[in-house]
């Protein structure tokens, strides 16, 4: 057999084997991905599962007439307090076989080991809690103790991000609300500077920045802040 044949036998048995080794590896990474695939939408489907098992067997907290689907979700405590705080959300079911639906959170319940009764932060649940901020005292950094919360609650009615808002502020155990605006575009940030509490937000356009007593959420000062035009 003349050499050039003999290494012609050798390349083609060599591309056997590596076209075998390819079909084996893409065939298990197909395994692979199909297992995967089906883990999501398994875990997706214990989850709304779960989902509505808690709906179910969960603390009532709307009329019995009403079809909405609320729950009160797990409760936290609030850093540095005894308060307990559980959010109201509502499940909204996902549009197509892909989509995973979404919660809204309507309200917050807040529980004190030292008061009977729980009280809630909104008196409906009317309301989308769009945005929530802890202003903690990072000063003691092993604790960092929740000052204050602001929440930006917009209308029920609109799904839209550009509908406006009102900004309020309360304390850890949502006894003290405060509105710190209306008509808010959008909410920025807030911080504890010194014994003050400093809310940045828009409105109109324009950014508004407003201080708040720390102990009393007392408004002591608001002032609208002059962006400069850009040449």
């Amino acid at each position: 057999m003349p050499p050039g044949s003999q290494f012609l036998m050798k390349s083609q048995k060599f591309f056997r084997y590596v076209w075998r080794v390819d079909a084996v590896l893409i065939l298990a990474a197909a395994g692979i991905a199909v297992f995967g695939i089906g883990s999501l939408l398994l875990e997706e489907f214990v989850a709304r599962s779960a989902q509505v098992r808690d709906q179910r067997k969960g603390i009532p907290v709307g009329a019995a007439e009403s079809n909405e689907n609320l729950t009160l979700e797990r409760a936290v405590i609030v850093s540095g307090t005894s308060v307990m705080r559980a959010n109201l959300v509502m499940s909204r079911e996902g549009k197509g076989f892909s989509s995973g639906g979404y919660n809204e959170t309507r309200n917050i319940l807040f529980i004190d080991p030292n008061q009977k009764a729980a009280h809630w932060l909104l008196p409906d649940n009317d309301h989308v809690i769009s945005e929530t901020t802890e202003v903690t005292d990072e000063r003691d950094p092993m604790v960092k103790p929740v000052i204050a919360t602001v929440v930006l609650v917009k209308p029920e009615s609109s799904r839209s991000e550009a509908v406006n808002g009102r900004l309020l502020l309360f304390d850890s155990g949502g006894t003290k609300i405060v509105e710190v605006g209306k008509d808010v575009n959008e909410f920025h940030v807030a911080s504890l500077v010194s014994n003050d509490i400093t809310v940045l937000y828009e409105r109109d356009r324009r950014f508004v920045l407003a201080d708040f007593d720390s102990a009393s959420l007392a408004k002591k000062a608001e002032r609208e802040i002059d962006v400069p035009q850009l040449k």
